[in-house]
This record gives structure tokens, C-alpha cells and sequence, in this order.
């Protein structure tokens, strides 16, 4: 959350440079599964078992800020993903025999692999309009923010044909694939000299299928919480998070591995290093997720760790 932000309207510089790191542990997923495949290739049914999939990810975003005047920012931020994959076999049934575990073995690996993911995102370029004295209180504040996301992540063909063609793909996605709107919405109400209450909604959508024909999920997040200056050099600030994520569609089909919400409570602190960089350290922890349908296998989250620092120049 953006508690504790400093303005570069409160310098004379134009110039900040931020570097965000993001790590989060042990996300869980999976689905059950029947299929099985030969040493030809060929789909065969085998006993009922299930594909346990952990995912360990961490993103680096750089961004590029430009203040253009006392209320008008451009923003570019660049992300840098690496997403570490473990998979597994679970039976259902107590003995399957050697020919199922070999099948079910083939079929998995085609699925899900011990492997790990690396690769820039989409781009993220943003306009920001800053409000002050936005009601009559005087002391508060609004910030509105228009963003594209440029298509330079890597984006995968439909892994749903591929699979039931027995051949290996893969689901995870690096980016749309599309340019993706974005608009962010941010509103500061200074309590006192020391406390100050924040929201923030944010909401993205994609508009239109990419070359392979997936429609990617919208996602909408909302943030309340405060922050708590107890000297100039440290703030403290926490948050309740929701975050839901839309289905997204290949060739018009629901993608199974999309349609989540997410409620989480953020917790952090901005302090500085030396006296020209900010830096922001907080732990996201998730209280309560759930798919938005039964059938679906999206990713539960684990605890997510996020630190950054900026410099204006």
C-alpha cells in the first residue's frame, strides 16, 4: 500500500527511480485426473489420481517515474518474473498398478514439471493526476491513474488442445498478449499530524483476445487502511486487502485455471536509508481465499513478502 508516499512535488527534482521486489512462498494448486499416456503418446484412462502442483515466484519491477508538473506524473514500470514449479502424483486409489504409475507419470510431466520460469511481463506505462484539497477538509487528498500495459511478456497457445492431444505445454502465462488498460483510483485523509486513513481501488480488464485466442481474466483490488508516523525517518502502516480475479476465455471456453478472490492484511513499514532513499518493507498475509467455482484449480497464495526502494534525482 502507498502509505508514507512522498511526493516529488515536495522537491525540485523530477526524477525518481524505484526497484520493488516481490517473493511469495508456497502457492498451492492442482486438479484431479483420470488420464494417462503411453510411451506412443497416446491418452489412456488410468486409476483416479491427483496433480499437486507448488509455485514459488519472485518479480522485480524497475520503474522509470517523471514528474511533468506539481500534479502530473508518467510512470514505466518494467517487470522481471521467476517462477519456480514443483509437481507431484497423488492416488486416490490405495494400489494402482505399475502400468497406471507410468502412465500417469507421462501424462503429469506433459502438464506440470519440476522446472523454473523466467521472463519479463508486460510493461506497465501509467499517467498519474494528483488532487489536493479534493473536499472541503482542506487536507486531504486524490490520485487518479491511467495505465496501458504493453504486450511484452511471453504468452503460451491454448494448453487445454494440447493437452488432450498429449503433447507438453504449459499454463502459466508471462503476459496478455494484449494492450490491457488500467485505471487506479487513490484517496488520502490526513487524521492528524501523525495518523492518516487511505483507499485504493484498482481495476484492470483486457479487451480482446490475443494471437492464440485467450481472452486473459480481468482482475479489481481494493485497499483500506492507515499509516502512523511515529518520527520523520519511520512510518508504519497496515491495510485489509481484497483482490478478485475474473475468468479468462480461450476461443470463448472458461479457462479453468482462472476466477479467484483473495482477502489478505498487509502489514509494513517506510523508513529511509542515508537521506535520499525511501525504502518500504511489508508482508502480505492471506486470511481467506476461495475459487470462484468448484471445478476451478487456480493457484491458493502463501505468504507474500514485498521491499522497495526509490531515489529522486
Amino acid at each position: 500500500m502507498g502509505s508514507g508516499r512522498v511526493l516529488d512535488t515536495e522537491t525540485n527534482k523530477k526524477f525518481r527511480l524505484t526497484f520493488n521486489v516481490i517473493r511469495s512462498f508456497n502457492a498451492e494448486g492442482g486438479h484431479s485426473e483420470t488420464n494417462g499416456l503411453t510411451a506412443d503418446g497416446q491418452l489412456i484412462q488410468v486409476g483416479s489420481h491427483w496433480h499437486h502442483v507448488s509455485m514459488s515466484f519472485s518479480r522485480f519491477n524497475l520503474g522509470f517515474h517523471y514528474q511533468l508538473n506539481s500534479r502530473t506524473k508518467l510512470a514505466l514500470v518494467v517487470p522481471y518474473s521467476i517462477k519456480d514449479q514443483s509437481a507431484e502424483i497423488e492416488w486416490k486409489t490405495s494400489k494402482p498398478s505399475l502400468t497406471d504409475q507410468e502412465a500417469a507419470i507421462r501424462n503429469g510431466y506433459i502438464h506440470h514439471r519440476d522446472e523454473t520460469y523466467r521472463g519479463f511481463e508486460d510493461l506497465n506505462l501509467t499517467i498519474n493526476y494528483y488532487w489536493n484539497e479534493f473536499t472541503p477538509i482542506k487536507t486531504d487528498s486524490l490520485t487518479l491513474s491511467a495505465g496501458l500495459f504493453l504486450p511484452t511478456g511471453k504468452i503460451e497457445p491454448d494448453p487445454y488442445k494440447l493437452g488432450d492431444a498429449g503433447k507438453e505445454h504449459l499454463h502459466l502465462q508471462f503476459g496478455t498478449g494484449t494492450l490491457t488498460p488500467s485505471f487506479q483510483i487513490i484517496y488520502t485523509f490526513p487524521v492528524n499530524d501523525s495518523l492518516s486513513l487511505q483507499s485504493r481501488f484498482s481495476f484492470r480488464r483486457p479487451l480482446y483476445e490475443n494471437k492464440y485466442d485467450f481472452l486473459s481474466p480481468p482482475d479489481i483490488s481494493f485497499y483500506f487502511g492507515m499509516a502512523s508516523k511515529l518520527s520523520n525517518n519511520l512510518r508504519l502502516h497496515g491495510s485489509w486487502m481484497v483482490f478478485r480475479q475474473g475468468f479468462g476465455y480461450w476461443d470463448g471456453s472458461r479457462d479453468e485455471n482462472t476466477g479467484m478472490q483473495m482477502h489478505a492484511l498487509q502489514l509494513g513499514t517506510n523508513t529511509k536509508w542515508g537521506q535520499n532513499f525511501p525504502v518500504n518493507i511489508s508482508v502480505i498475509l492471506p486470511i481467506h481465499q476461495r475459487m470462484l467455482i468448484d471445478t476451478g484449480d487456480t493457484f491458493e497464495h502463501g505468504i507474500m513478502l514485498s521491499s522497495s526502494i526509490s531515489h529522486v534525482f
